[in-house]
C-alpha cells in the first residue's frame, strides 16, 4: 500500500507520552526501528510551549532512489492533529543507524515545530538541532556549544 505516487509505505508507528513508541508494522531493516526508538526516547524530555499528545509515523520508501522518508502527524495537547508531513531529506535504505537517527530526528523536529512546540529544548533556552558529529547522531545546543547523543537526553 502506498500513499505517495510511486512510493511504498514501509513502516507504521505511533508515540504517546504514556505508552512511548508502538511499532505497528515495518518492512524495513531493524536498524530503522532502533533509530526511531532513540528519537522516541527523547520525546519524553525537554519540550517547551505545549506538549505532544500523540504522534503517528509513516515511513515511505522510494525504490527509484533507495531513500526512506519518515512522515509525522503531530497532535499537540488540546489541538487537532496537523496531518502527515515532512521536509528535508530521508535516509538511504542501507544507511547506518546514526545517519537514520539524524534524518528521523530532523524530520520529526520539523513537524513538532509546526505544531507550535519547541523540541528538544536546550539548557540555555532555544531548541537544539539534530546533526551528525564524527559519525554520531547528536542534538547540538549551539547557544552553549554542547552536544548530546540522540536517545540519551
Amino acid at each position: 500500500m502506498g500513499s505517495m505516487m510511486g512510493w511504498e509505505t514501509v513502516l507504521s508507528a505511533a508515540w504517546t507520552p504514556r505508552d512511548g513508541l508502538a511499532l505497528d508494522s515495518s518492512d524495513l531493516p531493524v536498524v530503522f526501528a532502533d533509530a526511531l526508538g532513540r528519537v522516541a526516547h527523547d520525546l519524553h524530555v525537554r519540550q517547551y510551549n505545549g506538549s505532544i499528545a500523540h504522534i503517528r509515523w509513516v515511513a515511505e520508501y522510494d525504490d527509484h532512489t533507495g531513500v526512506v522518508f519518515l512522515l509525522s502527524d503531530v497532535t499537540a495537547t488540546g489541538r487537532a492533529a496537523d496531518g502527515l508531513g515532512a521536509s528535508g531529506g530521508g535516509a538511504a535504505l542501507d544507511a547506518d543507524e546514526e545517519a537514520i537517527v539524524a534524518s528521523m530526528a530532523y524530520l520529526v523536529q520539523d513537524q513538532v515545530a509546526r505544531a507550535r512546540i519547541a523540541w528538544p529544548w536546550g539548557d540555555a533556552d532555544g531548541f537544539m538541532s539534530p546533526m551528525l558529529s564524527d559519525g554520531i547522531a547528536v542534538w547540538a545546543d549551539h547557544r552553549v556549544g554542547s552536544r548530546s547523543r540522540i536517545g540519551e537526553l
